[in-house]
């Protein structure tokens, strides 16, 4: 039995890990059971993958080990149903006749390996005591969320995710920071930041990434832009709302068109995309660009600095405004290399005649250092911060 080449891994304890083979040849999950067995693990098996289906909606398994090619429903379909119930748990395809479009498909809904029959035997205990391991992390990892939402809840289990999902909706709010002119000590606009009272979520990338995770991200774009709208009404004449978008609610239909909140107050709002945005998702948003102008909406990159598509988000988003990471700026009192490397980054972009906006100022050295190298827009608690409604800044 053969297998491509794995690295050479320690030996993982496989006691008491449950592990699920399923196959149609009766002779394979036999001898498959069985070397798994005197290997230390536990193992129930399914001849198919409807069986296997039934098993998994009532026990938690560290690890499943599947057929590919199966009567009724292949390995890649049993995958991507097991998909609807376990979010986490890991799950290695054998095969004897792989394709390219199985090795996508095993990819895409979450495939730890995927082996080639026939299987040397090390090769195959390395391989499951390996998965079984990340499938108990996962377990750590759930336990570990649901003790920081003092709620006992498996977080890889979809139906109780999108209850805690719906109940996290609900509890979203929006406070504004705002952004101050340090020569001109005035007030320019506000940035709208998302809130949420579900612990588990207490930051916009966990809310996203739990989002993502089931298909409801434009779900929960839509419903953080009605927030905006909902509470910008009393918004200071002249002042600019900033506003964090992820780059494909462009093409849904989620920032212009006829059903998008924020569309109202496009002449107002300045569109928010990060720096470490992929190339595509650049590519999509850049693709709306002309539809996003049209309406009134004007376009920020963010975090500059942090992430390797400066040029990139220069060339496709022409930005009205640029962001500089706090990470970056942090410390630049003190840090001589870094004001050089600052104020390098101002010289550049106000020869490209962008407007720069210093983010996460904290401290009064941090101010005074940005104003003698010719900053003027800046952002951070120094000045305020988030806060429900419009609060004015402090200008010292």
């Amino acid at each position: 039995m053969a297998t491509a080449a794995a690295p050479h891994l320690k030996s993982i304890p496989s006691t008491g890990r449950r592990i699920l083979v399923i196959d149609d040849e009766p002779s394979v999950l036999r001898v498959v059971g069985m070397l798994l067995e005197r290997s230390g693990f536990s193992v129930e098996s399914a001849d198919s993958a409807h069986a296997a289906l039934k098993l998994v909606e009532k026990d938690k398994y560290h690890a499943i080990l599947t057929d590919i090619i199966m009567p009724e429903l292949s390995g890649v379909e049993f995958l991507r149903e097991l998909r609807r119930h376990d979010l986490d748990v890991p799950v290695i395809l054998m095969t004897a006749g792989p394709t390219l479009d199985s090795a996508i498909e095993a990819i895409e809904y979450g495939a730890q390996q995927y082996l080639l029959k026939p299987v040397e035997p090390e090769a195959l205990v390395r391989a499951v005591g390996r998965a079984a391991a990340l499938g108990e992390l996962a377990r750590f990892k759930r336990n570990a969320y649901a003790k920081a939402s003092s709620e006992s809840m498996p977080y890889g289990d979809r139906p109780t995710l999108e209850r805690v999902l719906n109940q996290a909706f609900g509890t979203i709010r929006v406070v504004f920071q705002p952004l101050v002119s340090l020569r001109e000590k005035r007030v320019i606009g506000y940035e709208a930041l998302m809130r949420c009272d579900e612990a588990l979520f207490a930051s916009y990338g966990a809310l996203l990434a739990a989002a993502d995770r089931i298909g409801w991200r434009t779900t929960l774009s839509r419903t953080i832009y009605q927030r905006i709208a909902a509470a910008c009404t009393e918004l200071p004449e002249g002042a600019l709302l900033f506003v964090n978008v992820h780059p494909n609610d462009a093409q849904e239909g989620l920032l212009a068109g006829p059903e998008a909140p924020l569309e109202p107050i496009a002449r107002s709002v300045v569109l928010e995309v990060s720096e470490n945005t992929s190339t595509q998702q650049f590519d999509s948003m850049a693709s709306q660009l002309a539809n996003l102008r049209g309406a009134g909406f004007r376009v920020a990159v963010d975090d500059l600095g942090t992430g390797p598509s400066g040029l990139l988000a220069f060339t496709r988003m022409a930005p009205d405004y640029v962001k500089l990471d706090r990470t970056v700026l942090s410390g630049l009192d003190k840090d001589e290399p870094r004001r050089r490397a600052v104020a390098g980054m101002y010289a550049l972009v106000r020869e490209l005649g962008i407007p720069m906006i210093a983010e996460g100022v904290e401290r009064v050295g941090e101010r005074d250092a940005l104003l003698a190298m010719g900053a003027d827009l800046a952002q951070g608690n120094l000045f305020g911060a988030p806060a429900p409604g419009f609060v004015a800044p402090v200008l010292g």
